[in-house]
């Protein structure tokens, strides 16, 4: 019989502590998930200022994160050499003036010690704040071993001109470019910034007389000829400017102007696009700009990008692997989310520029899975509250970014605000009594989007993915498969909502009508082969009506391979939209080799064919044949981040704000993989891999505060506390 001989080594992993001197200390305050509360930015760059000039300073050019709460939530994060730290008591100030706040005086609220665990989302508990102010904060702790820190150091944060409760968010950034590479061709010049980015141009020109004009192009892509494609496919963007050039060296700021096309409302059936920020102005997304007619030499300094992100730490996160394509496939996603973040909110690409639950629900997790900053998400979630779109089940996904928002943010006042908002939106209403399943009766439904769903638009339909060619030819009747998989999970994660805020008669409604609703597809749309048919009034099936059950967590046991082995003969045929719940899918059937081989696929339908196409963001859909008005800068296309992070790695959080964590790598034939990943609560890292004699090794650290369950490669389960864990598993 095999048996396998479960080795545990345990050892501490101590990092010098160069600022405090000591091995235990509260760092990285943060209000309302924002850490860069002290920063000031003028025009969108960073700049050295205090928020003290900024309050003396009434420039409209400078900007910081206003914090909207009238009660902001404070968090922090803490450093231990000591295994299984964890808090046990914690003691706030918060202070009106530095001076008062470096003498320990909280003279507008000194919390006193309070007997609590919680390092994420500690409600502020003073009178209350004025608008437009200043106030400092600062934190220390107690420990579980009795250990008392040293307050940490005082941050500043300035409220809102008005505590309205909405979201709290950091201004864009700007960020000045240099270029990777500068090609003269003839009368040309071909600048490349190695990667396409929301930007606008600065030059530095020279001109003896006064008279030259000189055209810029700007593009994504690049003709046959290694110039910039002035005639590109789709959606993806060039743009031709002419400056007329002063006698002598001048700088050249270059403005775009906007296109009804992803600014004008009424483009896009009255959804509402996001505008840029004055402070900002236009931009757009280009890799390669091109100089016509220069007569003089082009140097690196004088052709400057300036990129517009909302601010990001390119070193939050990592992931590296012995799959070299993998490796790409991860620096894709993540870059697609760090520059598709330019205009603060969540959006659908350049083409559109408009906030969608779809687009929001996958960039959501993927910017989790590379980013310490979680204002964006909430910012895009609080934006559909007010601006819904059309698709029944992307109506149905906004209860599960929310859920997702409160479980990786420990935060539950989204969750407060929008309650009844958040519940319309499972559309439980709408279910049929005598089948407990979702029915796509057009009046209904959209007479209930008009009266019950803040919405701009006029019509409300099943969509199963997009563009319609990446159905797979399935077949919609008025009782969908598809979307009733959407509509349990809506339900199901509602429910849990409903707990958490104590509201335990509305968690059992939804937990009996999500368990009403798994059980009628089952008996409605189970086939007797044990897959799902495309909707009732069908024989017809499939991948999306067998994909979705399953990664929605309604197919039965019984039922699972027979639904996996359907879905890999299949293959991709869905869209990137699609691509992550077929992997969530996969992952959930325990096949991570077939997951690894979706993932690093080579074909025309893969996310290496978004890179062989020259691409450096994830595109909206596979290739430029399949929809023709498709952009190159689709953060719905980036899944394999948080796949990655989620899946293969096998982090994800069991309670809010990461206080536990639960971590089941699925690395399948992988033999080396270590990612590191940002929490509220510190650096989560494991890595995997095997042995010279071939054992499976998996190392875990974990930040104080937290617990995490590790699953072990031989299915066993061990709960650790924070600190560097090693687990061996040898396979005689």
């Amino acid at each position: 019989m095999k048996t396998c001989i479960l080795s545990i080594i345990i050892f501490l992993f101590s990092v010098a502590n160069v600022s405090c001197g000591n091995n235990y200390y509260v760092y990285n305050l943060a209000v309302d998930m924002i850490r860069e509360t002290d920063v000031v930015f003028a025009d969108g760059f960073r700049t050295r200022m205090t928020l003290e000039d900024y309050i003396e300073n009434d420039s409209l050019r400078l900007q910081v994160a206003e914090i909207h709460s009238q009660r902001p939530r404070f968090s922090w994060q803490i450093f231990s050499t000591k295994n299984n730290t964890y808090q046990r008591k914690y003691r706030i100030l918060v202070s009106s003036s530095r001076q008062l706040i470096d003498s320990d005086n909280g003279d507008v609220w000194d919390s006193g010690l309070v007997a609590d665990s919680s390092s994420v989302a500690v409600v502020y508990g003073g009178g209350s704040l004025r608008p437009s102010t200043l106030y400092y904060w600062k934190v220390m702790i107690v420990d579980s071993k009795g250990r008392k820190s040293d307050f940490s150091e005082a941050k500043g944060f300035v409220t809102a001109n008005e505590l309205d409760d909405y979201t709290s968010v950091l201004p864009l950034m700007k960020v000045s470019q240099r270029p990777v590479l500068i090609t003269i061709k003839g009368s040309s010049a071909l600048i490349d910034y190695g990667k396409d980015a929301f930007a606008q141009l600065s030059l530095k020109l020279n001109s003896l007389l006064g008279r030259d004009t000189v055209v810029v192009h700007f593009g994504e892509a690049l003709d046959t000829s290694g110039m910039v494609n002035q005639n590109p496919r789709c959606s993806v963007r060039y743009r031709k400017k002419s400056v007329y050039l002063k006698k002598g060296y001048s700088n050249y700021n270059i403005a775009f102007d906007p296109i009804p096309a992803n600014t004008d409302p009424n483009v896009n059936n009255g959804a509402v696009p996001v505008l840029m920020p004055g402070y900002i102005g236009e931009v757009l997304p280009f890799r390669y700009v091109q100089v016509d007619n220069y007569k003089h030499r082009l140097t690196y300094s004088n052709v400057s990008r300036n990129v517009v992100e909302y601010p990001f730490d390119d070193d939050a996160a990592e992931f590296r692997s012995d799959d070299t394509l993998l490796n790409q496939i991860w620096e894709l996603c993540k870059h697609t989310m760090k520059a598709t973040s330019f205009a603060g909110t969540f959006v659908d690409g350049d083409r559109e520029r408009i906030t969608y639950e779809a687009d929001t629900y996958i960039n959501q997790l993927s910017y989790y899975a590379v980013s310490d900053q979680y204002s964006i998400a909430r910012n895009s979630l609080e934006r559909l509250m007010f601006h819904a779109t059309w698709p029944t089940e992307w109506i149905l996904q906004t209860p599960l970014i929310a859920y997702n928002d409160y479980l990786y943010t420990g935060d539950i006042a989204f969750l407060h605000k929008y309650y009844e908002n958040l519940k319309m939106r499972t559309l439980w209403s709408l279910r049929n009594e005598k089948d407990h399943l979702l029915h796509s009766g057009k009046d209904i439904k959209e007479s209930y989007l008009l009266s019950h769903i803040n919405t701009h638009s006029s019509y409300f339909r099943d969509i199963i993915d997009w563009p319609p060619s990446e159905q797979n030819q399935y077949i919609k009747k008025e009782c969908n498969t598809a979307v009733n998989a959407f509509y349990y999970k809506s339900l199901a994660v509602f429910a849990e909502i409903a707990a958490a805020l104590g509201n335990n008669y509305d968690a059992s409604c939804f937990r009996n009508y999500a368990q009403e609703t798994m059980d009628a597809i089952n008996e409605k749309m189970l086939r007797p082969d044990s897959l799902y048919n495309d909707a009732i009034g069908t024989t017809h099936y499939t991948l999306h009506a067998n994909m979705l059950p399953l990664a929605m967590g309604v197919t039965n046991d019984t039922c699972r391979t027979a639904a996996l082995n359907y879905i890999k003969k299949c293959g991709m045929k869905c869209s990137p939209y699609g691509a992550q719940f077929l992997l969530d899918a996969v992952y959930d059937a325990n096949d991570p080799d077939y997951a690894l081989s979706l993932l690093t696929d080579t074909s025309s339908r893969s996310w290496y064919q978004m890179i062989r196409q020259g691409s450096t963001m994830t595109t909206e859909s596979w290739n430029d044949s399949i929809k023709d008005n498709q952009d190159w800068n689709h953060a719905w296309g980036a899944a394999p981040a948080n796949i990655i992070c989620r899946r293969l790695m096998g982090i994800e959080p069991t309670q809010p704000g990461f206080a536990r964590v639960k971590i089941a790598p699925q690395t399948g034939r992988l033999g080396y993989a270590y990612i590191k990943h940002p929490t509220p609560r510190g650096t989560i890292e494991v890595e995997v891999s095997l042995d010279k004699a071939s054992r499976k090794r998996l190392v875990v650290e974990i930040p104080p505060n937290m617990t995490a369950d590790v699953v072990l490669p031989d299915g066993r389960q061990k709960t650790v506390g924070s600190g560097r864990w090693n687990f061996v598993i040898n396979n005689p």
